[in-house]
């Protein structure tokens, strides 16, 4: 129940995040469409965004949870309840197996919506307009 609704909160800060702001990041929609992304990656690239995030924070807050959980069993007493570490630290690390693996499948992912090329151009773009601003 817990997992569920930390789930939903962050779902609807990300949401409220990534909607209410144009673009990812520095880049805004206007460079990636002077670069050769249509409108329609741009928006697919979004919610892409917008679900790894939310999943990643998801994973995080496992791990965190996890932590917490070691750090009560050290406090009660690390020599009587090191299987349960041991335990833990396995689930710990699982989760960080899946963070890298989640990295770069998305990664991948994005790449069908914005090019490394697109992305690096809209990037430079996005560096001189904010330059220029200062």
């Amino acid at each position: 129940m817990r997992k569920l609704f930390y789930y939903l909160v962050i779902l609807a800060c990300s949401s409220v995040v990534i909607y209410g702001s144009e673009g990812l990041g520095i880049i805004s929609d206007e460079d990636f469409k002077q670069v050769g992304v249509s409108d329609e990656n741009i928006q697919k690239a979004k919610v892409m965004v917008d679900k790894v995030s939310v999943n990643y924070k998801m994973l995080l807050l496992e791990k965190k949870q996890l932590e917490l959980e070691v750090n009560k069993y050290v406090l009660e007493g690390p020599e009587a309840n090191l299987d349960k570490i041991d335990v833990i630290f396995e689930k710990i690390g699982v989760i960080e197996t899946n963070i890298l693996k989640n990295r770069i499948r998305s990664q991948i992912q994005m790449q069908k919506y914005i090019t490394q090329d697109q992305y690096l151009k809209a990037r430079e773009m996005a560096i001189r307009r904010l330059n220029s601003q200062k």
